[in-house]
């Protein structure tokens, strides 16, 4: 088989949506609508382009395509897989290794794949990327009733500006909405919490709800690196907990934590949350080969 780039827009989607998808990384990454699959295979195209696997009769066997979101940093979609193609490991090297060769060795590579649905371990173990860490989404049904530092958390004021912009900053940067952006979004359904102590912002969350779906989202929550292993973000998201279910009709709440520490997560289970999804993340750093 041979390795070349693609360039048919149609050729790739009509692979796209016809191949097998288990070995396929940032799967949720994959638009649903056609223009926006559309767009997302034409950013690829441009870098770090879309490359293939062709047998002899130059049919596609296997298909990667990524997005770039910073200089020579991609996230990696695919690969997609002709059904009943063999040695897929060997061909997936192969593929992965021709479209690598065209960076620096400052370009690194990333991969998600859903820990209970997708088989990824062997791939990722062959090309030498290593874990990262893992995306966990959780969900909590239920309130958990009220906290006892409930005086110490109070919806956003103006004169927390500076404070809260420094401290979301410094968190939050990769794809993150910026502090005026949560700010002029705050109305009705969007609500800042910030947990303030001895004239000290020292943690915040930041809620989304939507009510005709009848769910909500923490979209952002921290507590100041000062003060942590104190509660302050548990007491927050008890907080947020709280009101929410007390002020709006919702089946759920969601929020998404990113770490490699397992136990940790666990512990939310206290404030009713349970994970829904867990997305192992890799990275495959050039300049290591």
């Amino acid at each position: 088989m041979d390795t070349i780039k693609l360039n048919n827009i149609t050729q790739i989607q009509s692979f796209i949506n016809s191949a097998d998808r288990h070995m396929a990384s940032y799967l949720y990454k994959l638009p649903q609508q056609e223009d926006a699959l559309l767009s997302l295979i034409e950013q690829s195209i441009e870098a770090p382009g879309v490359y293939a696997r062709v047998n002899d009769n130059n049919q596609v066997q296997m298909l990667l395509l990524a997005v770039a979101y910073g200089e020579n940093k991609f996230k990696m979609i695919g690969p997609f897989i002709a059904h009943g193609l063999t040695d897929v490991i060997n061909e997936f090297n192969t593929l992965f290794t021709a479209m690598y060769q065209a960076y620096p060795a400052t370009a690194n590579f990333n991969f998600t794949f859903e820990e209970t649905e997708q088989d990824f371990t062997e791939a990722m173990k062959t090309i030498n990327a290593y874990y990262n860490f893992t995306d966990y989404h959780l969900e909590a049904t239920s309130d958990v009733g009220e906290l006892t530092h409930e005086q110490n958390i109070t919806e956003y004021h103006p004169a927390y500006y500076r404070s809260f912009g420094k401290l979301h900053e410094h968190t939050f940067y990769h794809d993150a909405m910026t502090t005026d952006e949560i700010i002029n979004s705050l109305k009705q359904t969007n609500h800042l919490f910030t947990f303030m102590s001895e004239g000290v912002l020292k943690g915040y969350v930041y809620l989304q709800v939507f009510e005709n779906a009848q769910t909500a989202e923490i979209k952002y929550f921290t507590s100041h690196s000062d003060y942590r292993f104190m509660g302050i973000a548990f007491d927050l998201l008890k907080y947020t907990l709280h009101y929410a279910f007390a002020h709006y009709n919702l089946s759920k709440i969601s929020f998404k934590i990113r770490s490699k520490n397992a136990t940790l997560v666990e512990r939310f289970d206290e404030l009713g949350f349970h994970i829904n999804n867990e997305f192992k993340k890799f990275k495959f750093v050039l300049a290591n080969v």
